[in-house]
């Protein structure tokens, strides 16, 4: 990735000790892991909300957090950010507790809440502005907040006369205010229209790559969360019921994948793929190709598109059938 301005602002995050603590799963070479959670467990009243969640969460990932409503999604977000005690179990967030040391995470993580409240009265600019302060930010901070959430032209609006896709935008940019290393973000695109769905997921992997930050996704809206995320984890009734990348995910429940290849020489393109062991079927049409591939094989197409991708005219590359929503039907499907 090149560098961007936006990469000189930077700030090192530390910890209580000095520096950021990452954590290795067992003894293998996967990425370190800023989020570990290991049999969490919660209750309200009767309701057992966790009952027993261990997953982690990879540095540098876009992780999404599947479930239907009332899975413990956004209980487990919670317990993230030292808003809930939790019954019983270990988690660590940078390797602190966040229970312990709830101020200092909440300092250096981004949140979106579900339903966050905000001032009718005050403009967009006023708000970010007041945030910025809050946490010690100065001008610098809130423009690029402003800039990097599309929010520029509705910097002087009163937050009253905002869309509920602004409002999402607002919300991000308050959540990427002090350059996070985490976003933690609860149903980012709930009660949204297809248009501004796909909007906040755009704005999601453009913040991803300009602050290189980890991202935490909650939701129940599927198809249009592949476009951002590597990996997930699947919530059920207060369990995990499987994580992991979306490559190993295809591979274990055999998960179908699809995509639609733009391109100016379509029947020449796919005379060129249909004899590939991982190409499962080809369809070709008058200005795309659309290909199937073996379960877990969509990283060697997409090696194989880009090789290709001169000779053969290609323009743009679109998910016909995600994995993540196969591989959530799949997954949750199991706990029915």
């Amino acid at each position: 990735m090149q560098n961007s301005p936006l990469m000189s602002l930077r700030r090192k995050r530390t910890s209580e000790d000095g520096e950021i603590i990452f954590y290795r799963k067992g003894h293998s070479i996967e990425k370190l892991a800023v989020i570990v959670s290991r049999n969490l467990r919660k209750r309200f009243g009767r309701i057992q909300a966790l009952r027993g969640v261990t997953f982690s969460v990879s540095k540098g990932s876009a992780t999404a957090l599947l479930g239907p409503n009332g899975a413990g999604k956004t209980t487990t977000l919670k317990i993230l950010l030292g808003l809930l005690k939790p019954d019983s179990g270990e988690v660590e967030v940078f390797g602190m507790d966040p229970w312990r040391k709830g101020d200092k995470i909440r300092g250096i993580v981004g949140v979106l809440h579900e339903k966050p409240v905000y001032p009718q009265w005050a403009s967009v600019r006023q708000l970010i502005r007041y945030a910025a302060r809050l946490r010690g930010l100065g001008e610098m901070d809130e423009e690029r907040a402003i800039k990097l959430s599309g929010l520029e032209r509705y910097a002087g609006a009163r937050i009253s006369s905002l869309s509920r896709g602004y409002l999402q935008r607002l919300g991000i940019a308050l959540a990427i205010l002090g350059d996070p290393e985490l976003l933690l973000l609860d149903e980012p695109t709930a009660n949204l229209d297809p248009a501004a769905r796909m909007e906040i997921l755009n704005l999601i992997s453009v913040l991803k790559e300009e602050l290189d930050v980890t991202v935490l996704i909650s939701s129940h809206i599927i198809p249009e969360l592949e476009m951002v995320c590597d990996s997930a984890i699947f919530i059920n009734e207060g369990l995990v019921l499987d994580q992991g990348s979306l490559d190993e995910l295809a591979r274990k429940h055999n998960s179908r994948a699809v995509v639609v290849i733009r391109t100016r020489n379509p029947r020449k393109l796919a005379s060129d793929l249909i004899g590939r062991d991982y190409v499962k079927s080809v369809e070709v049409s008058s200005e795309s190709v659309k290909v199937e591939v073996m379960p877990g094989e969509l990283p060697t197409l997409e090696s194989e598109i880009s090789r290709l991708g001169g000779k053969y005219g290609i323009e743009r590359v679109e998910s016909a059938a995600g994995r993540l929503q196969d591989l959530y039907w799949k997954v949750i499907g199991v706990a029915r």
